[in-house]
């Protein structure tokens, strides 16, 4: 397994509209210039560890999915899009209120 800086970009993209983060608020949530996360998504600029490591909690994922794509066993993945989707409507709740 290699680090390619390209697919870990696209996966760190994917996760970022996933989410419905625009580039400007990610880079915002992360402290990073929105051309640095550009750069990123784009595969022309490897991150850091600390970014790594930054973006890997900020959304649930493993620096193993960032860094290697590799996935999770499927119970596991499913969780998280059970718990992903559960605080997206708790969120829209406490806003309705």
């Amino acid at each position: 397994m290699t680090y390619d800086i390209k697919q870990s970009g696209e996966r760190i993209r994917q996760l970022r509209k996933q989410n419905g983060y625009t580039q400007e608020a990610l880079a915002g949530e992360l402290n990073m210039d929105r051309s640095v996360l550009s750069r990123i998504e784009v595969g022309k600029y490897a991150c850091s560890i600390d970014s790594l490591a930054q973006i890997s909690i900020f959304f649930g994922v493993s620096l193993d999915y960032l860094v290697f794509g590799k996935v999770q066993d499927d119970d596991t993945e499913r969780l998280r899009e059970y718990v992903t989707d559960l605080i997206q409507h708790l969120e829209h709740f406490k806003e309705s209120l």
